[in-house]
């Protein structure tokens, strides 16, 4: 009966540990899936309105918005998880113009846990993606 106990206790603590790499792993999933989505979505929303949107991420507050104007308000208002920091402290902020394209290109970098990622937007065409490093 002691084995038996004690067999399932190991069994159950080894459980857990898998159990929080799958967590840290469906997190990093969802905040880049969630990124990519609002920015695609921005890029659609611009091109179809033909507004330009403004797109602010603020790292120390966890927190991104999506803009078009004042009377639209936002567009999109996330808040991501504490686990989650980008390599700027400060706030980021870059437009997508009413065709879609970037007002900036270059790379943003955050970290996802322990892993290193980079979002990269290319010159024209609104191209962008997310990549592990």
């Amino acid at each position: 009966m002691l084995v038996a106990i004690s067999l399932l206790v190991i069994i159950s603590s080894l459980s857990i540990f898998l159990v929080t790499s799958q967590q840290t792993s469906l997190n990093e999933n969802h905040f880049i899936t969630q990124l990519e989505g609002d920015l695609y979505y921005a890029q659609a929303f611009a091109i179809e309105n033909q507004l330009p949107v403004q797109v602010r991420i603020f790292p120390s507050l966890h927190h991104y918005y999506i803009r078009a104007d004042v009377n639209t308000g936002n567009i999109v208002e996330r808040y991501y998880d504490n686990d989650i920091s980008f390599s700027n402290n400060t706030m980021i902020s870059f437009n997508i113009n009413s065709n879609g394209n970037f007002s900036k290109f270059g790379t943003l970098e955050f970290r996802i846990g322990k892993q290193d990622y980079k979002l990269t937007i290319q010159i024209g065409k609104g191209r962008f993606y997310a990549t592990k490093l």
